[in-house]
């Protein structure tokens, strides 16, 4: 009886170090090149990733979506009581296993009573690597 529990324990064990340790990848933040994007106007916004957008609009986002040519990184601010803000990409960058994008959200130019939900939706070329939302 002691054997089986004692056998049934290091089984156990090994099953949890053994899963535990899969997936654990060290990020590398060193920079290997810049990366050319380009901002996707209303109108260039594919319908899958107006669709992301509209899922999930009303609060703050940082999320992904690739096809097979590109890979589209999409972040939201949520409802905003005004409208006029800007939002600039200050750094995207690749390191050897994952894409650093950093952007900077600008308060409205003018006040008004108007509710907005700004959104970027910044496209690059098709990448698998994480995508790792910094914010410096």
């Amino acid at each position: 009886m002691l054997k089986n529990k004692t056998g049934l324990i290091l089984i156990l064990i090994i099953c949890i170090v053994v899963t535990s340790s899969c997936g654990i990848q060290k990020i590398n933040r060193k920079k290997i090149k810049d990366i050319d994007f380009t901002v996707v106007t209303e109108a260039e916004v594919p319908q899958e990733v107006k669709q992301i957008i509209e899922e999930r609009k009303e609060k703050e986002f940082k999320v992904t979506y690739s096809d097979d040519k590109y890979t589209y990184i999409i972040i939201g601010y949520g409802k905003q009581k005004y409208e006029g803000y800007s939002i600039t990409v200050k750094k995207l960058f690749e390191s050897s296993n994952a894409i650093f994008v950093r952007t900077e959200f600008l308060g409205p130019k003018k006040y008004t009573n108007n509710e907005t939900k700004p959104v970027i939706v910044i496209k690059i070329k098709y990448s698998d690597k994480n995508v790792i939302f910094t914010d410096n």
